[in-house]
């Protein structure tokens, strides 16, 4: 269910979400016939039931000591049984890779032809989902027939992210498991009465059409990623902050990435128009943009925060730039930042490095792209001019 909050511009109230829906679907795709996609399934109230994440986020690559997942028994049962008979039952269908966390689980699919018999990648999926609920509930029997008491809670763990990635080409009999006996399930219900028994994964399914020159890379590196990212994110809290309601000066944020970054004293807005105001030409081909440029890189390295929306191409420039030398960077955006928002890859490792900070201003105004542009930068020039004190009050802010 949606989370929402009301907000008000004044004029009348509109809504909107907190907390935002992951189940995107392309309603203009034919889900009929061929394509690549991954799919991703998520394990009802985020439970973590597929397994223990273990290794660092400096380990070797690799090695033990890099970041993976230990499968419980219902993780492994669901990796070993459970993906291919996804094959079995749709010929039509491949699995070229699988990446599987705690919580939720990423296939990545090949429809090679068109589905028989008027069916859909929807149904593929569901059949899925209801295999992997059966296995669930086969491992609960088990346990209660063999006089164990089944627990209502997931293994311990500490990460809900880190995914152990299969390729097809691989054999799922060499996958690490967890040294507990069987999966966390819920109490047993009557045995024969499965209706009366929780589902595993919760409603719907978030599925990303790969159509791109070099999207299936990517795809596959993200994959590839999930572990390690996880534990970046559990062994540097304090740089990967994700907060819904911050208060800054008076005006209201989410915010994703290093929170400190609004304690450094020194901090300055980066604003460049499109054109420049006197001859017209674009603003970043122009002799005083290359100067102001390199002002504000030179002022950054020396540990003035810089401050942008990075909407104009002098703007994004700059944001580029500070990037690629890990200056202190707080990037205003007007996408929302939600409870599972994730910024791109290259952002995500700057915040890990406590490089970035990224905000998203709620009562921003929608109506033009041009009156969110010069919001966006009145909001930054209102960051660098509030004072410690009103920046926001938020007791994470305070050193222990």
């Amino acid at each position: 269910m949606e989370n929402k909050r009301e907000k008000h511009d004044g004029i009348g109230a509109i809504r909107c979400e907190t907390k935002h829906n992951q189940h995107r679907r392309s309603y203009w795709h034919d889900y009929h016939e061929k394509g690549l996609y991954m799919i991703t399934m998520v394990i009802g109230e985020r439970k973590r039931l597929f397994g223990t994440i273990v290794g660092r986020a400096n380990g070797r690559p690799g090695t033990d000591e890099a970041p993976h997942i230990l499968l419980s028994e219902l993780g492994q049962c669901v990796l070993k049984d459970e993906v291919p008979k996804i094959h079995r039952y749709y010929p039509e269908v491949e699995v070229w890779r699988v990446a599987m966390m705690p919580d939720h689980i990423h296939l990545l699919l090949w429809v090679r032809e068109s589905l028989r018999d008027s069916k859909h990648l929807g149904m593929v999926v569901r059949g899925f989902k209801t295999g992997c609920s059966r296995a669930w509930w086969r491992l609960q029997d088990e346990a209660v027939l063999g006089g164990e008491a089944p627990s209502t809670t997931a293994a311990p763990t500490t990460s809900s992210s880190a995914a152990v990635v299969v390729p097809i080409a691989v054999s799922t009999t060499a996958v690490p498991t967890a040294s507990s006996s069987a999966a966390a399930v819920p109490k047993a219900s009557p045995l024969g009465k499965e209706p009366l028994r929780p589902v595993l994964f919760e409603k719907g399914y978030h599925d990303r059409i790969i159509n791109r020159p070099g999207m299936l890379e990517n795809i596959k590196r993200y994959m590839d990623e999930n572990p390690l990212r996880a534990r970046i994110r559990e062994e540097c809290p304090r740089l990967m902050e994700r907060q819904l309601h911050l208060w800054i000066g008076g005006r209201e944020y989410a915010a994703f990435g290093n929170l400190f970054l609004l304690k450094y004293p020194m901090k300055e807005p980066v604003f460049f128009h499109r054109k420049d105001p006197k001859t017209g030409q674009p603003t970043e081909q122009t002799a005083d943009y290359q100067k102001e440029h390199d002002r504000l890189l030179r002022i950054a390295e020396e540990g003035t925060v810089l401050v942008t929306p990075g909407i104009s191409k002098g703007e994004s420039l700059i944001v580029s730039d500070a990037l690629d030398a890990c200056f202190p960077l707080i990037l205003l955006q007007k996408e929302p930042i939600g409870e599972y928002w994730k910024p791109s890859q290259r952002r995500f490792y700057a915040c890990a490095a406590g490089h970035l900070l990224i905000l998203y201003p709620w009562h921003l105004d929608g109506s033009t792209d041009y009156s969110r542009f010069h919001q966006l930068n009145d909001y930054a020039r209102e960051i660098c001019e509030a004072t410690e004190m009103r920046i926001l009050n938020y007791s994470a802010l305070a050193h222990k």
